[in-house]
């Protein structure tokens, strides 16, 4: 035990952290929890591609002033962050994490009956398993480059374009991401989330 103390003493040092600095890594507490909403999202818009590589691109907040009474407005609030994802062998697909902070009826259970998004989905007891963290993945008319499943696609429709399909440099930039793409998508979401909250946002005094 004394020669422990004494390796202990030659070989063990601390330093002292700022009670605010954060010294945990939970960086794979975080990916964790995105991946429950990226399946969905994927089996939802029936489009298949790998997340091996997983990377941000930017962030934005959307809200909007509502009116929750006549005398009571209230912020409708939603925080998206556009990411690029695929596998070393495919060309990167764009998707976003979505995660609604402040909504008023916008994540309500009626839609669960008849799901036009992914966060209106409900599970066999008719739960959001998700809680309020969503992802949703832009189609080929908002920049993203998708390949269509050729013959019977079974579980999916689109898939992302595999690296070993081109022959030419312009194939393969053609079936690239640019800034133009993000910039696409970014303007098909907002439209979405605009509309989403024109169609569902209701009063509750009306």
């Amino acid at each position: 035990m004394d020669r422990v103390r004494q390796i202990i003493n030659e070989e063990l040092s601390a330093v002292n952290r700022d009670k605010k600095k954060e010294i945990f890594d939970y960086e794979s507490v975080q990916n964790d929890s995105w991946l429950d909403p990226k399946k969905n999202a994927q089996e939802f818009q029936r489009i298949n591609f790998d997340f091996e590589n997983d990377d941000g691109v930017g962030k934005k907040t959307f809200f909007t002033n509502v009116m929750l009474r006549k005398d009571q407005p209230v912020k409708d609030e939603i925080n998206a962050e556009l990411r690029v994802a695929g596998g070393d062998w495919e060309m990167g697909v764009m998707y976003f994490r979505i995660e609604f902070t402040h909504q008023y009826g916008l994540l309500d259970n009626k839609y669960g009956e008849n799901p036009e998004f992914v966060w209106d989905v409900r599970d066999k007891e008719g739960y959001k398993s998700a809680g309020s963290k969503f992802c949703i993945i832009p189609p080929v008319e908002a920049g993203n480059k998708l390949e269509k499943f050729k013959g019977d696609s079974g579980k999916y429709d689109w898939h992302a374009y595999q690296n070993s399909e081109f022959e030419m440099k312009e194939e393969e930039k053609e079936a690239s991401l640019s800034d133009a793409s993000y910039k696409e998508a970014w303007k098909w979401l907002e439209e979405l989330l605009t509309k989403l909250i024109e169609d569902r946002h209701e009063m509750l005094d009306e």
